[in-house]
């Protein structure tokens, strides 16, 4: 519909959302005041009104017409910019109804643009035909421009805005790493990744075993390596263990160690050259074990550092599909392990198309992968958190829903862990129970095990959830920080950091521009290939809010 001269002092905030997990805003204005007084203004309100009228009545050719003859009459220096502005989007609305092309469309939004750099409804309608002539990324920084100076725009463009998100294909969207993290001594790793292989995954494995006794009746130097990694394990000190297990070290515990932790660091593929030189040998060692309950461990461990090495569903299927049908204790293992591995997002299934789909994947293939390991043994309390969790992502009835909080309390009051209290308070927060929530989380607190804390940390952020914009940013922030100083480059916190810092507008003034880079820079480093989808989205999206705030002069 035509603009019509009027008075509009909408200045309020809006918030949007970006998927799982990111969420922008605006605050904007709009003035528009009315010019008297000159026989042109008269003029030109009147060949607009007419305009307007011809619109109205479906005339549209006629209206191009009235619009355009107000456009001429004007001249190329109007002193009532705002009625010349009007004018040409005006004319952008009849040119799509007519369906002349979005060219042309566009051709009079700029022109409304060059007039007055702040008319809301021009950087909208130019965004629209930016999008339909194949200019996403230029598409995205105009809507956010419109959303800035009028952010009543936005509800009714949420899905568009959602649309333009995809502005680039996701393998094409470079992040980039930290800056100078080369230089970070020693070398950080993935914090959550231990967590989700020593906490989330309750079995009793080869390190596990290691880690409460490891005293053989005579150490070898590649032992004493081995025996000083677990050390660091105990005490927090996991950025040590690479230094302590060399690349010559030949003890098969200390090899697949190695491997898990250059799996966990910032060159993962380093973990994948290193076990395809020393692969065959690692086999051999373990063949050569004379202990078989040890052999059983060994081998059970190098699998399921080659499922953390995997990066698609299609691998992680084909290497369980080709275990021996008859060892029941290895396929449940790996079966429960795999879907650990898949609930977390580490591995991306190739049929998903988006951050959103990949999550509903992920749920699916967990609960498959789940089922699959319960025809082979019974689920630890923390798989069984897990099924319970899954299958409440996914009630419909809400009979269902409350039966599955009431197992969920159940393995938590019979198991009181970290992980279950954590999760549990997540699933208090879903239902609005903030009381309960914070009760398990001060409850969680007194766990102090370092790759444990950063979760709770973040799980404190929900609590704020629902109070004042200002207030939940800054104890937001606070939470990310908390989490940040345990682990540096923790990619969950530096999301809620950029969101709590970044401010909620849809454009990113230029002394926050570069620092929300390097924050995605470091949740990058870390993040599990679902996340990292929903990180190259923001790429575009912090571009885009910057070219807003510079063609609005407010950068």
């Amino acid at each position: 519909m035509p603009e019509t001269t009027g008075i509009s002092d909408q200045t309020k905030k809006v918030l949007i959302g970006v998927a799982a997990a990111a969420t922008v805003a605006g605050v904007g204005y709009m003035a528009y005041k009315s010019f008297s007084g000159s026989d042109l203004d008269k003029d030109l309100e009147e060949i607009k009104s007419l305009g307007n009228l011809k619109f109205k009545e479906k005339q549209y050719a006629a209206a191009i017409q009235e619009f355009t003859r107000g456009i001429e009459k004007a001249g190329v220096n109007p002193k009532n910019k705002n009625i010349v502005a009007m004018l040409y989007q005006n004319r952008a609305a009849c040119r799509e109804k007519v369906g002349d092309s979005s060219f042309d469309v566009l051709n009079d939004c700029l022109a409304a643009l060059k007039v007055d750099k702040k008319y809301a409804k021009a950087y909208l309608r130019a965004a629209k035909a930016l999008h339909d002539i194949g200019k996403k990324q230029d598409a995205l920084a105009y809507l956010l421009a419109a959303f800035t100076l009028d952010s009543n725009l936005n509800k009714a463009n949420f899905d568009f805005f959602g649309k333009l998100l995809t502005v680039e294909p996701l393998s094409d969207c470079f992040i980039g790493k930290p800056s100078k993290i080369e230089e970070v001594k020693p070398s950080p790793v993935a914090l959550f990744r231990i967590q989700q292989w020593c906490d989330t995954w309750d079995v009793l494995d080869l390190f596990k075993t290691d880690l409460t006794n490891f005293e053989p009746d005579v150490l070898s130097e590649d032992q004493k390596q081995y025996q000083l990694a677990l050390d660091m394990f105990k005490k927090g000190k996991y950025e040590k263990i690479l230094d302590l297990l060399t690349e010559e070290n030949e003890y098969a515990p200390a090899m697949i160690l190695r491997g898990k932790m250059l799996s966990y660091g910032i060159n993962p593929n380093e973990a994948t050259k290193y076990v395809d030189k020393y692969g065959a040998k690692i086999d051999m060692l373990i063949r050569e074990e004379e202990n078989e309950e040890r052999k059983k461990l060994m081998r059970d461990s190098f699998d399921v550092l080659k499922i953390e090495l995997m990066y698609t569903m299609g691998d992680v299927d084909k290497f369980l599909q080709a275990l021996p049908q008859d060892d029941k204790d290895r396929l449940f293992k790996l079966n429960s392990f795999a879907a650990i591995f898949v609930f977390n997002g580490c591995v991306l299934d190739t049929a998903t198309t988006s951050h959103e789909e990949q999550m509903m994947a992920d749920t699916n293939n967990s609960n498959r992968l789940l089922e699959e390991a319960v025809k082979h043994g019974t689920l630890t309390p923390h798989l069984k958190m897990i099924a319970s969790f899954l299958k409440l992502c996914t009630c419909e009835d809400y009979g269902d829903v409350h039966r599955r909080i009431r197992e969920m309390e159940e393995l938590t009051e019979q198991r009181s862990t970290h992980f279950n209290l954590v999760l549990m308070a997540k699933v208090y927060m879903m239902t609005n129970n903030t009381e309960s929530s914070e009760k398990l989380l001060n409850e969680a607190a007194k766990i102090k095990t370092r790759y444990l804390v950063p979760s709770r940390y973040l799980q404190t952020a929900d609590l704020h959830v629902h109070k004042p914009e200002a207030e939940r940013l800054r104890l937001t922030t606070a939470s990310a920080d908390a989490a940040i100083s345990v682990d540096p480059y923790n990619f969950s916190a530096h999301v809620l950091h950029l969101l709590g810092t970044n401010g909620p507008e849809p454009m990113i003034k230029k002394e926050n521009y570069e620092k929300a880079m390097e924050s995605i820079r470091k949740a990058a480093l870390f993040a599990p290939p679902r996340e990292l989808l929903m990180l190259k989205r923001m790429i575009p999206l912090m571009n885009a809010k910057k070219r807003a705030a510079e063609m609005l002069d407010m950068y």
